[in-house]
């Protein structure tokens, strides 16, 4: 089972009370599943989902509030998915009640569009809404789930711009941000900072898949420090390489042009120790010296100046012209 799923269950299992509340999630159920049309000049409807509790969910939903039955007119299967669906229609004789009570119809007549101020009246019915609007067109996918998806991504899928439009503004008035993006012939509403994902989940009273998601937030959270961690580590210890590389053949340099004879005790055992020992880290050297990190730090400097200093001297003395043979004495 995806996390879709459990979102999803976890709504049926709390259930929904109220009829304004009740109202509130059928129709966003209808406006997300829904197909609208006229027969024979009077409105109607039905609707086509591909979950089986979903559909038992919203028939007794139905009858509960209308005292009829959604019928299932047609079962099929997608030739895309490959999920099962089934279409479901409401009794003739309700169609028009209910269409109206849901906030389907206009009073001039015809259909209308968006969502309904009179359906959602209260933040209660706000809530039902987006309850139901996600059991309709909703799915969250979680990062490494389903089609390989590699980030947190939570949507809605409206059939029109304006109830999409509609819902970013319910949404918003619930702490709750979202985008809207046109895909093909669906509008899309989504979401996918991780933080405001768990909030919806939160404000829908889906306790178990929260758990489940802010345990799979923290334990990537973890492996994301780890990996940064290691990477830091990684780079720091190229630096140290790339540094001890500089500094053994700067002692190098200086060794072939005599220069180390002249040294101090400390800088002498300094540039023994790193030739010795180009492996070890900055901490390492000084520890194997009797000194602290700063002093090697200097240490090693100093001998590369020198070590630079050395090689322009010897540049210089290259360069030279050649005496003549009237000066030569």
């Amino acid at each position: 089972m995806n996390f879709t799923s459990d979102v999803k269950k976890e709504i049926i299992s709390r259930k929904i009370a109220g009829n304004a509340e009740k109202k509130a999630a059928l129709s966003a159920f209808v406006r997300t599943s829904g197909q609208l049309f006229a027969e024979e000049g009077k409105p109607g409807f039905r609707i086509v989902t591909e979950t089986e509790n979903v559909a038992e969910f919203f028939t007794s939903l139905f009858s509960e509030l209308f005292g009829g039955e959604l019928s299932v007119a047609r079962a099929s299967v997608d030739r895309m998915s490959g999920r099962g669906k089934l279409s479901l229609e409401c009794p003739p004789r309700l169609r028009e009640r209910v269409l109206k009570e849901l906030g389907f119809l206009r009073r001039s007549g015809g259909f209308a569009a968006g969502i309904s101020a009179r359906i959602v009246p209260d933040a209660a019915c706000a809530l039902a809404y987006v309850k139901g609007a996600f059991l309709g067109g909703g799915s969250c996918i979680l990062p490494g789930g389903e089609g390989g998806k590699t980030g947190y991504h939570l949507e809605f899928v409206f059939p029109e711009k304006r109830a999409a439009a509609d819902f970013c503004r319910l949404l918003e008035e619930n702490d709750l941000l979202a985008k809207r993006v046109q895909r093909k012939d669906t509008a899309v509403v989504y979401i996918k900072s991780k933080e405001t994902i768990s909030d919806f989940l939160a404000a829908i009273g889906a306790e178990n898949a929260l758990r489940k998601f802010s345990g799979l937030v923290e334990k990537r959270d973890e492996a994301n420090y780890s990996n940064r961690a290691a990477n830091c580590f990684s780079g720091n210890a190229d630096k140290s390489a790339a540094a001890s590389v500089r500094q053994v053949m700067a002692i190098s340099s200086l060794a072939e042009r005599g220069g180390l004879e002249g040294l101090d005790a400390g800088l002498r055992a300094t540039a023994e120790a790193r030739t010795e020992n180009p492996s070890l880290s900055l901490k390492e050297l000084a520890a194997a010296l009797k000194i602290s990190k700063s002093c090697l730090s200097h240490r090693l400097r100093r001998l590369e100046e020198l070590a630079a200093k050395a090689a322009e001297e010897g540049e210089g003395r290259d360069k030279a012209p050649a005496a003549s043979p009237d000066q030569k004495d």
